[in-house]
């Protein structure tokens, strides 16, 4: 491109944005990108949650099944709306009008929430790309910890906490309490829901694996420990930017709501377009696969075999560990400890999941010692206080925000 031309572009963006900036307007703008994302990432809920069904019920014979095609519109138009974000703040930082509180990246001027939401869905991209070559390769069986699947699912919470970030961020410089009527509160509580949804749907893979090992134990304990362990990255985010405890009740109840609305599309859909299986004929000659064995599984725990009920089932056991800590908010010194709630969460969540097997035939047997509880509660305490840890930094990154943007 030669300079002129160079200029007379430059000349004629001036001119575009000529107008002075209005700050207050460009911040409720950023807010309402960030919602539009955040709510179409409940499309990439309900896309997920019947994608697994599809994959164990019905296999998965191409890239363009129902379930994917829904979560590629979610993400396709979430990754344009923030594109167009950066895209229009970096015009007018060209200009020399920058909005404040923005990062630059190279030529590029956008709120740091924006480049993070970007580059966690062209992470997500590749991962789906390599998810591709990994089924062709290794076939219609796969678990949910292949690598592409990690990825896909790293990446999708760095989007979570992106958003979670942002319009909390967002909603502070406007002036926002925390309250019902407040986007600050369903800006958190619907990040939230989807943060966890993303960590239990990705431990979800440890009861086949305890499965197949007959339960023994901490095999059998392995989904609470993974939780404890894991959760209290989300859930430490989440107190610390909203400052109470109750609001981690709120955002698993958001949780299981959408699991069940993410089943009930699923079993809609099934009843709709009745795909043909491409599985049976797989599970039968491989009575040892992945897939099998989530078919058995399931049929073992009831719920008519419809694997978004058993999700369902595995986020309500987090319900009453997150309700203690939620009653944290009662106790003055805990509430100036954040870091009190992943002790209560880790150990509570093992113990308590621990006798909600005793009423499950399948879980009940498993032959779990006591010895076997107590190593379980030490190993999901240790993980969840280094994952609380490193959540409690991450929130940190809201406060000094203001020290570090332009």
């Amino acid at each position: 491109m030669t300079t002129n031309v160079k200029s007379k572009i430059q000349l004629n963006i001036a001119r575009a944005f000529a107008k002075p900036l209005d700050t207050a307007a460009c911040e409720r703008l950023r807010m309402r990108v960030l919602f539009a994302v955040a709510i179409l990432k409940l499309f990439n809920f309900i896309g997920g949650a019947w994608d697994i069904q599809w994959h164990v019920e019905i296999g998965r014979d191409n890239l363009f099944i129902p379930p994917h095609l829904l979560v590629i519109f979610a993400f396709t138009t979430g990754l344009t709306l923030i594109t167009i974000l950066i895209v229009y703040e970096s015009l007018l930082s060209s200009v020399g009008q920058a909005p404040p509180h923005s990062l630059r990246i190279g030529t590029l001027t956008a709120p740091a929430a924006a480049f993070g939401i970007f580059f966690g869905y062209i992470a997500a991209l590749i991962g789906g790309v390599l998810d591709e070559l990994w089924h062709r390769t290794f076939g219609i069986d796969a678990t949910l910890w292949s690598p592409p699947h990690l990825l896909i699912m790293v990446t999708t919470m760095v989007v979570d906490f992106s958003l979670m970030l942002g319009i909390t961020a967002s909603a502070r410089r406007q002036g926002y309490g925390f309250h019902l009527k407040s986007p600050l509160f369903w800006g958190l509580a619907l990040t939230g829901a989807y943060a966890f949804e993303s960590v239990n749907f990705q431990m979800g893979e440890a009861f086949i694996v305890g499965f197949r090992q007959g339960g023994v134990g901490l095999y059998g304990l392995l989904f609470p420990i993974l939780m404890g362990a894991f959760l209290p990255f989300s859930m430490t985010v989440l107190i610390r930017l909203g400052k109470r405890y109750w609001i981690v009740l709120f955002a698993i109840g958001l949780t299981l709501f959408f699991q069940y609305l993410a089943t009930g599309v699923a079993a809609a859909g099934f009843a709709i377009l009745k795909p043909v299986s491409v599985i049976e004929e797989y599970v039968r000659l491989n009575p040892d696969s992945t897939a099998a064995r989530a078919r058995e599984f399931a049929r073992l725990l009831g719920n008519n075999g419809l694997i978004g009920f058993h999700q369902a089932w595995t986020i309500s056991l987090c319900i009453l560990p997150l309700a203690l800590v939620a009653a944290l908010d009662w106790i003055p010194w805990a509430k100036r400890r954040p870091l009190a709630a992943a002790p209560v969460f880790s150990i509570s969540m093992v113990l308590l999941s621990y006798l909600g097997y005793q009423g499950i035939p399948t879980l009940k047997n498993y032959p779990i010692t006591g010895p076997d509880v107590i190593l379980a509660c030490a190993i999901s305490a240790a993980g969840g206080l280094a994952a609380a840890w490193l959540g409690g930094r991450l929130a940190g990154i809201s406060d000094q925000e203001d020290e570090t943007s332009t």
